[in-house]
């Protein structure tokens, strides 16, 4: 997935990263759609699943039940953010990333190959995301277009957190899968995708608080 990444970025990204954000946003897009399109056409819109051969524990005289394969999943997801918060800040590429990201012209003064940043940037996050996909195929289901419902919790989760705040994202992350789960409980498992957008309404709206308030009068 790291090679896909440094691909695409060569063919695609890179003709637009140095344009607004505006036109970056839509080529990812389009990019995520014809992507989608790719795979529903060689794997087909059907659900697909994957069978862990792992056995379910049962606790409290069999009124808690917990997968196995979860337990791993976490497991796993926890070892692989350890892994990429250390990167972030102790290795030169992490600080790199970083600088690039608060001010790119400033991190080419100092010498920073901002190109070379941005493509390592692209391929990292390729990685993480077919590590996500792989832990998400063993405890859910697989389908071409369920994306955009975990670009809807992702965008929810970096807004909450802040950009470039990992440990908060990993915080934040948790606290949505307790209110998704929670509002499924409560009001049936059709509602654990709305409780995301109603989580990033909430988001959205305490941010607008917070902006109005910094808010001054220049005189």
């Amino acid at each position: 997935m790291f090679l896909y990444g440094l691909v695409v970025y060569q063919l695609v990204i890179k003709r637009v990263i140095d344009n607004d954000m505006f036109v970056s946003l839509l080529a990812t897009f389009g990019l995520s759609l014809f992507m989608q399109q790719v795979m529903n056409l060689i794997y087909g819109p059907e659900v697909q699943t994957v069978d862990s051969h792992m056995y379910i524990m049962t606790m409290f005289d069999d009124f808690v039940t917990v997968p196995t394969v979860k337990i791993v999943s976490l497991g796993l997801a926890a070892f692989f953010a350890t892994v990429i918060v250390i990167f972030m800040t102790r290795s030169r590429m992490g600080q790199a990333i970083r600088a690039t990201a608060q001010d790119a012209r400033a991190a080419r003064v100092l010498g920073i190959d901002t190109n070379k940043v941005y493509m390592f940037t692209f391929g990292l996050n390729s990685a993480i995301c077919g590590i996500a996909g792989v832990l998400v195929s063993m405890i859910w289901v697989l389908q071409p277009f369920y994306g955009i419902v975990y670009a809807l919790r992702t965008f929810a989760i970096v807004t909450a957190a802040g950009l470039g705040n990992l440990p908060g994202v990993i915080t934040m992350s948790f606290i949505l899968g307790w209110v998704e789960q929670y509002a499924g409980i409560v009001a049936g498992a059709e509602y654990q995708i709305a409780a995301a957008v109603f989580v990033l309404i909430g988001v959205l709206s305490w941010r607008q608080v917070q902006m109005r308030r910094q808010r001054q009068v220049v005189r």
